[in-house]
């Protein structure tokens, strides 16, 4: 979520954590002003110079780093960086134990970390902890250039720790929901999190500063969206990121990915392993990415184009349709990989349905109508009251590539209009894109209607900036949409849309 977005759900108390958070001596006693300052000072709220400060947490109680750290990854791994207080607080107690769980599989310790890594860093750890049951900064400094230079992660710290019973405190006992409160208020004091509330309480990671964050906690990708970029490497790639850690290089497609995923090799590491021609090669099949630059740089290219995939964006957490809402033109135009990676669909059969659930989401939620119930199953997607007497339908038809308006349609549409109860004043088609022969044949249904039915065509992406943008063509404090600005036959262009809103919207 964006702060535009997470700001006016957010009271008093939790606006000014992000106002002290980065600007000093600001007093303001008004939400509006706080909410007003903070997006006007935007450009200081998201220099990666304060994230990265304010995410190192060296000097920090070390429950509260800790847990900071596990706060930070389970956002991280949810879909636009967003979960509820309840599902927060398992996700932590779940991380804990997961590596609690880890830590006990001696053959997963012995394939994740070398047995000379091990020896070493276990001795150094213990040493460090021997003195007063506590690490200070020179220590906890100490043991990170020590795991730099063995090649170990931040995980395959805490695997160690808590072989030697030190993880997530000592006697491996799990953080408590108070210690998670503690460090969910540090870091809202920090301006790395945001708690606001619609149905239920929740936290995020803004958009504007996610990447940051990411890239500083050593996540760099998403389980779920490493997993498509591996999918989409050849077995002997995938071969060539395992064989070098010692790692088993048998069996499935499938069971190599678990396995990279499962050991925490960072998409960075195993790209790595990949020689400059085949990274050459994968970006030249991923549309938009920059193939020019060095290694290191092809790399990370790959890696932004994949993080590209997964939207941080979450319109309203409290409405599931909302998440659909937010992939309303990858649903128009079947664009699996993102849908895929997101968790939009799980199956192509999905993107129908959810498209058209999208859509109610848009009529009801952004535009302020009443969708109104249709009996039986043989009916347009939705229907909306267009007066006492009169109704619009719609129907969803996600496409490939541009709407050809099949004589099929054609027959389902004029059989909507004509059992309809009501008289339908307009019959709406959203797709993504659509030939000029659809627009002769949303005229030609016009006229077969016998109703006078006008029947218009209009493509996702200018529906929704009806939905995002109507309100701003309205001088009222309350505005309503009228649906005058759909009724027509034709094409919905982008320029007609503003036009008929510029005399429609009161």
């Amino acid at each position: 979520m964006q702060l535009q977005d997470v700001l006016p759900k957010m009271t008093k108390l939790y606006l000014s954590r992000i106002v002290d958070s980065f600007l000093k001596d600001v007093r303001l006693d008004n939400e509006e002003d706080m909410r007003e300052v903070i997006l006007k000072n935007i450009e200081e709220f998201q220099n990666n110079e304060r994230v990265k400060r304010n995410l190192d947490f060296m000097e920090a109680e070390r429950n509260i780093a800790l847990v900071n750290e596990m706060i930070l990854i389970a956002l991280m791994e949810k879909e636009g960086y967003v979960l509820s207080e309840n599902e927060l607080i398992s996700s932590v107690e779940s991380l804990e134990m997961q590596i609690i769980e880890e830590s006990m599989d001696e053959e997963f310790i012995k394939t994740s970390i070398s047995e000379d890594s091990l020896r070493i860093y276990t001795a150094v750890l213990l040493a460090a902890w021997k003195k007063d049951d506590s690490l200070n900064s020179h220590e906890i400094n100490m043991l990170n250039v020590l795991k730099n230079e063995l090649g170990l992660t931040t995980r395959d710290h805490h695997l160690i720790e808590s072989i030697n019973g030190r993880f997530p405190q000592k006697g491996n006992k799990l953080h408590s929901s108070q210690q998670i409160d503690k460090s969910l208020k540090d870091l809202q004091a920090r301006g790395i999190i945001l708690r606001f509330k619609t149905d239920n309480v929740y936290y995020t990671i803004p958009e504007e500063i996610a990447r940051v964050v990411r890239y500083e906690l050593g996540g760099e990708l998403r389980h779920e969206t490493y997993s498509q970029l591996l999918n989409d490497l050849n077995m002997n790639q995938l071969k060539s990121m395992l064989a070098p850690l010692g790692l088993n290089i048998s069996g499935t497609k499938s069971l190599l990915i678990e396995r990279i995923v499962k050991h925490n090799i960072l998409p960075s590491k195993a790209l790595n392993f990949l020689g400059n021609n085949e990274l050459k090669e994968i970006l030249r099949s991923l549309e938009g990415a920059r193939v020019s630059g060095t290694k290191e740089e092809r790399i990370q290219n790959i890696i932004d184009h994949y993080e590209n995939l997964t939207s941080p964006v979450y319109s309203d957490p409290s409405d599931s349709r909302s998440r659909l809402y937010d992939f309303f033109e990858e649903l128009a135009t079947r664009n699996y990989k993102p849908l895929r990676v997101n968790k939009i669909i799980d199956k192509d059969l999905d993107i129908e349905r959810k498209f058209e659930e999208a859509t109610k989401y848009l009529f009801e939620k952004k535009l302020g109508l009443d969708l109104i119930p249709m009996k039986g199953s043989k009916h347009a997607d939705g229907k909306l009251q267009y007066n006492h007497k009169e109704a619009i339908l719609w129907d969803n038809k996600s496409v490939e590539s541009p709407y050809t308006f099949p004589d099929s349609h054609f027959d389902q549409f004029l059989g909507y209009i004509r059992t309809e109860e009501m008289r339908v004043t307009l019959f709406l088609i959203i797709t993504s894109d659509y030939t000029n022969n659809s627009i002769s044949k949303a005229q030609k249904l016009k006229a077969f209607s016998d109703e006078d039915t006008d029947v218009a065509i209009i493509s996702a992406s200018n529906l929704k900036y009806v939905a995002e943008e109507w309100k701003k063509f309205s001088t009222s404090k309350d505005p309503k949409f009228n649906l005058q600005v759909f009724n027509l036959t034709g094409e919905l262009t982008r320029s007609t849309l503003k036009s008929r809103m510029e005399w429609a919207i009161q």
